[in-house]
């Protein structure tokens, strides 16, 4: 297999300094990033740029020096067309070394957005997010937050997320408080609470543990996490003692998820996921027949054993039918 390790200066940061591209070749390369480092000391393009060369240097002992070559390409700060002038490099870079997979190399997200056009051409078989290493002391802590805040209120691609989605909810946050208007109140707290609840999953791990497993399903992951807060919201409410959420909405929002991956994955693989239809089967049976028994203040040995009896005899009709559909669908 011919590798290309590829380092995508996707907003143009390296045409803005002079810098031509694409360069192809460890030699070029590593040219391009001594030049470029000691014109900008303190960018991060140029540390993504030797760790591209490193990683070259790494699978010529793996694939051969034949079969590995490295590339940098730049595409434009204008986001509209960024993409197309990537591609537009990429083939360039194809033409000299026609590679069968990229090895993806970026210092961040917004380089990894180019990653669709890329999978256009070739497919990726990994991708490495250069973080650059900073010193703890206070002075350059400071500064650096300042860079980046700076960074992030100035320029378009992240002042929509760090300043104009903010400003829009304090918007509409003080418009309900004056007029009044207490339904904008309570959906300005929700998505507040939201917010809070979408940190707390980053800040756990599930965030990243549900992106590596649902990574081919958009749709799917955004539903799953939509979900999984409507029943965080539930719980504690019960918990509470006031039930904010009817049971329907319970029920229909842990059976969803399921109904999104089985759909997602048939359309993506043109086969049927039928371990997300038992999955499914077994949640929804589970929050119908012996959720709200396990719940109920007033419950009873014998409704416990009873609805235990209920659930398993239900999981095993799942079973038993999901293996019957498989078994004549695919005859």
């Amino acid at each position: 297999m011919r590798v290309l390790v590829l380092y995508v200066d996707r907003d143009g940061d390296l045409k803005a300094q002079g810098f031509e591209t694409p360069v192809v070749g460890r030699d070029e390369v590593l040219r391009l990033a001594i030049r470029y480092i000691l014109a900008n000391p303190d960018d991060s393009d140029a540390n993504a740029v030797f760790a591209a060369v490193k990683i070259y240097d790494r699978l010529t002992s793996e694939y051969g020096v034949e079969n590995t070559n490295v590339a940098v390409i730049s595409g434009s700060p204008d986001p509209a067309v960024a993409d197309v002038v990537v591609v537009k490099e990429l083939e360039q870079v194809l033409a000299l070394y026609d590679a069968d997979a990229i090895y993806f190399v970026s210092d961040g997200p917004s380089d990894e957005a180019a990653i669709p056009a890329i999978q256009s051409k070739r497919p990726v078989m990994s991708v490495y997010r250069v973080v650059v290493k900073q010193a703890r002391g206070v002075e350059e802590t400071v500064t650096l937050f300042r860079y980046y805040l700076n960074k992030a209120v100035k320029e378009p691609e992240y002042r929509r997320y760090t300043v104009g989605i903010p400003a829009l909810l304090i918007f509409i946050l003080l418009f309900g408080n004056t007029f009044n208007i207490e339904i904008i109140r309570y959906m300005i707290n929700i998505v507040f609470l939201f917010m809070a609840f979408f940190i707390m999953i980053y800040g756990f791990g599930i965030y990243d543990f549900l992106r590596d497993v649902l990574k081919r399903y958009e749709v799917t992951f955004i539903i799953t996490v939509v979900s999984m807060f409507i029943v965080v919201i539930y719980l504690a409410s019960l918990f509470l003692g006031v039930q904010i959420i009817p049971n329907y909405v319970l029920l229909a929002v842990v059976v969803i998820p399921y109904v999104s991956y089985v759909s997602e994955a048939y359309i993506i693989n043109k086969k049927i996921k039928y371990g997300g239809i038992v999955a499914g089967g077994v949640t929804f049976s589970f929050f119908y027949l012996l959720f709200p028994v396990i719940t109920k203040q007033e419950g009873n040995l014998v409704e416990v054993l009873t609805a235990i009896g209920e659930f398993l005899a239900a999981v095993f009709l799942i079973v038993v039918a999901v293996y019957i559909a498989r078994r004549v669908l695919e005859r």
